[in-house]
């Protein structure tokens, strides 16, 4: 059980990611989370977790959130995640999510061998002397599984409004950048009272 949830994360302004006590905090959180999700592996392995299933992370993608004058910048690092896999919406005014899913393809059978779908062509001569071709495929043996895959949400509450209409995601290199524009905070209006 964590003891906080990478998946809703309220945003609140800070100077940034090193020197001060967030950082270290951050730092903290971090490997407690890590730390947790190696022990739930270390148990399901051992109390009962499939064979097809150790070495399955579920992902958490780790997120950078930055605050400037007119805009806040989501940064995450989604390695393995094609664009097509990922949607971004607001469930409210000023709560965005993201979500979606890394696949890793593979079939289900022997579950320390698992087929690559490499094929490897060879020749027989049948008992008239003809030849026929044969395909085999390769399996493949994984020794170690320490990718993270599956499906991820991570929640983002804004502390103020924001103008959803303007926003724009970009993915380059695994890293996901959503520009999230602050919406323009309108003044207060005076009500006069009318007398009789």
């Amino acid at each position: 059980m964590s003891l906080w949830s990478p998946f809703s994360h309220s945003i609140t302004p800070s100077t940034g990611p090193s020197p001060g006590p967030s950082g270290t905090f951050n730092s903290l959180f971090r490997m407690l989370d890590d730390f947790d999700r190696y022990a739930q592996q270390q148990l399901q392995s051992t109390f009962g977790g499939s064979p097809s299933s150790l070495g399955k992370m579920t992902l958490n993608p780790r997120f950078d959130i930055i605050e400037r004058d007119k805009e806040y910048h989501l940064q995450g690092e989604l390695p393995g995640v094609s664009p097509e896999n990922v949607e971004i919406e607001f469930t409210d005014a000023q709560t965005i999510v993201v979500r979606g899913r890394s696949v890793r393809e593979h079939t289900e059978g022997d579950p320390s061998l698992v087929d690559e779908s490499k094929r490897i062509e060879s020749t027989d001569k049948g008992a008239n002397g003809a030849e026929g071709r044969k395909e085999k495929k390769q399996k493949a043996r994984y020794w170690l599984s320490e990718r993270s895959y599956g499906e991820f949400s991570r929640m983002f509450t804004f502390p103020g409004p924001v103008d959803q209409d303007a926003v724009k995601a970009k993915f380059k290199n695994g890293v996901l950048d959503v520009v999230v524009p602050k919406a323009e905070r309108k003044g207060g209006r005076r009500i006069e009272i009318e007398g009789e």
